[in-house]
């Protein structure tokens, strides 16, 4: 049995309000980075979502987040593909957990990856307050992702 977890990136959780649908379909289907489990039970222990863009606190406030799941035999800690594909502070993370937690294996990403520069792209419009309140994460992953004429040139 692998007990995982996942860290989200909290840009997409609270302000895109992705809920994690793709993430989890391809943990139950064993698709994408789930594939290496296909012949073992897996337990999901928790979803979490990062602390934010990082402050001076970042390394303790990441790590509070960890624990929060750590401390039920995690075995494994997936960055999911919003993370890993948006996220210019991974590799802090990742080396801070690491420290933290020496056993934890530490795997980047949840489902399988799509144009990572066409989801940047699709993310950044979707963090615009103009969109952001008609539209959200589930647009992206449909593909019904739709810019207002006028902010298609900015």
């Amino acid at each position: 049995m692998a007990r995982i977890g996942i860290i989200t990136c909290s840009n997409c959780t609270q302000e895109a309000n992705c809920a994690s649908v793709v993430c989890l379909g391809d943990m139950r289907k064993r698709r994408g980075f789930f594939e290496e489990y296909k012949e073992e039970e897996l337990y999901l222990i928790g979803i979490i979502n990062c602390a934010g863009c990082p402050t001076l606190a970042a390394p303790e406030k990441i790590l509070r987040r960890v624990k929060a799941i750590a401390e039920y035999r995690l075995d494994a800690l997936h960055f999911s593909y919003c993370m890993t594909a948006l996220c210019p502070f991974i590799k802090k993370y990742q080396k801070v957990i690491q420290q933290a937690y020496p056993e934890l294996k530490i795997v980047h990403g949840t489902h399988a990856p799509k144009d990572d520069e066409e989801f940047r792209k699709g993310v950044k419009e979707l963090l615009c307050p103009r969109i952001s309140s008609i539209q959200d994460m589930n647009d992206i992953i449909k593909g019904t992702l739709k810019i207002p004429g006028d902010l298609k040139d900015t």
